[in-house]
């Protein structure tokens, strides 16, 4: 709280000055919809006797300003929040299967997400307070080229990026992070789910720093990176605390007429102390993408894991809806399949997908899953107006069914597919 307020000082005396700055609005106003279908957990609704699906309808918003004091120097305060309007849900939290509301996806509705202060030269930027770490790097459309990949959404800490023709250096400094999940990449999640940053570090007691360099050579480009969080458990017991991660990814991508082929590996190893030993948990990725006039996309990846799980943020570039929908520190939710990136198990998940990108006034993901972790996902997005980079109001719906590790419910321990239907609206500003 203490860097927040600091923060907040420092955005106030920013203001007072402000009085030719350029202000520039960002963020969503939107309301999500989860029903679940087949298989999913249930609970003895008392009024009628009879078993109910999961389901809950709520809306959200990320608002705010970034303000301009300078071509180089601007500052940014702004809100985010969710609401749930109707809930019928199993409490997890609980013992005794009891209805939970607004404890559950839900438990606080409203956070100061945004309060930074930013300088951008172009070549070399940083960043300050609570901000989103991937609109910095990815840029406003999310096209820059980065090898920071596991970060996701709003986090409180300090960030820089130096980019050169053909060499770029960044590093974050991240202290907590806002509890919302989900990818930029992947339509209406970061409105599944609403935690504060207090939340956030409740669960996870660590500082975490992260930093690597990119090699941009157009149609190939390697980054390495490393990664270490001081505290990954909020506990004094011994066990899983502090995380060392080092890795790297290396994209070719290849343009020929009407056909783009981006081949993307990446490798992740991590070494961390559980139940009183040292583990070494290693990922390995490949993914392939073909896109076909800019428009179509088709392809598939495989990804291996060691015997060890991997410990991370929920937040990847992952093609997967099956497991994001949750809160805090947990990546299960209503799914109850958490991330196949981070199984460990000697786990192997390979999948294929299509779709059509986000470009186009109509977006869709396709997706099947086997192995160690099965999912079948359709979900798609339209855009009734506005451009893709501008203010825009999109609706959405999908189907997402799943089966991982073994899930818990009132009547023991099943494995079992799930079904789920999502709807959403998204007025984007």
């Amino acid at each position: 709280m203490k860097k927040l307020s600091v923060s907040l000082v420092l955005v106030a005396a920013l203001s007072a000055s402000a009085t030719a700055a350029e202000v520039n609005p960002f963020g969503f106003v939107g309301g999500y919809y989860s029903q679940g279908l087949s298989k999913m957990p249930t609970f003895n609704n008392s009024n009628n006797g009879k078993e109910v699906g999961e389901s809950y309808a709520s809306v959200a918003a990320h608002l705010g300003l970034d303000i301009g004091l300078t071509s180089n120097i601007s500052f940014g305060v702004g809100a985010w929040g969710a609401l749930p309007l109707y809930e019928t849900y199993y409490n997890y939290a609980g013992s005794n299967g009891s209805l939970a509301v607004g404890d559950t996806f839900y438990p606080q509705n409203w956070e100061i997400s945004d309060a930074y202060l930013k300088l951008d030269n172009k070549t070399a930027s940083f960043i300050g307070g609570r901000f989103d770490v991937g609109r910095f790097y990815h840029g406003e459309d999310g096209k820059d080229y980065t090898g920071m990949d596991w970060l996701w959404g709003n986090i409180q800490g300090a960030a820089f990026n130096v980019k050169g023709k053909n060499l770029g250096f960044w590093a974050l400094w991240m202290n907590s992070k806002l509890g919302v999940n989900g990818n930029y990449n992947r339509m209406a999640y970061d409105m599944a789910s609403f935690g504060t940053f207090s939340a956030f570090k409740h669960n996870h007691a660590g500082e975490v720093f992260m930093g690597g360099i990119d090699f941009d050579y157009d149609v190939f480009k390697f980054s390495p990176f490393a990664m270490y969080d001081t505290n990954y458990l909020h506990s004094n017991t011994p066990g899983t605390r502090s995380v060392l991660t080092a890795g790297a990814k290396a994209v070719l991508d290849i343009k020929g007429g009407s056909i783009e082929s981006i081949t993307t590996f990446r490798g992740l190893w991590q070494q961390y102390e559980e139940l009183g030993r040292d583990v070494s948990p290693l990922l390995l990725w490949v993914d392939e993408e073909l896109v076909l006039n800019e428009i179509f996309k088709i392809g598939g990846g495989y990804i291996k894991t060691n015997d060890y799980r991997v410990l991370l943020y929920n937040n990847d570039k992952g093609r997967f809806y099956g497991y994001r929908a949750a809160t805090g520190m947990s990546s299960g939710g209503i799914y109850g399949a958490g991330s196949p990136l981070y199984y460990g198990g000697n786990s192997g998940i390979y999948y294929i997908f299509a779709g059509i990108k986000p470009d186009s006034r109509l977006e869709l993901d396709l997706l099947f899953s086997g192995g160690d972790y099965s999912e079948m996902s359709a979900v798609g997005q339209f855009r009734l107006f506005g451009q893709e980079d501008k203010t825009n109001f999109k609706i959405g719906a999908g189907f997402v069914s799943t089966k991982g590790e073994n899930w818990q419910d009132h009547n023991g321990s099943l494995d079992e597919r799930r079904n789920n239907f999502i709807a959403f609206a998204r007025l984007s500003i």
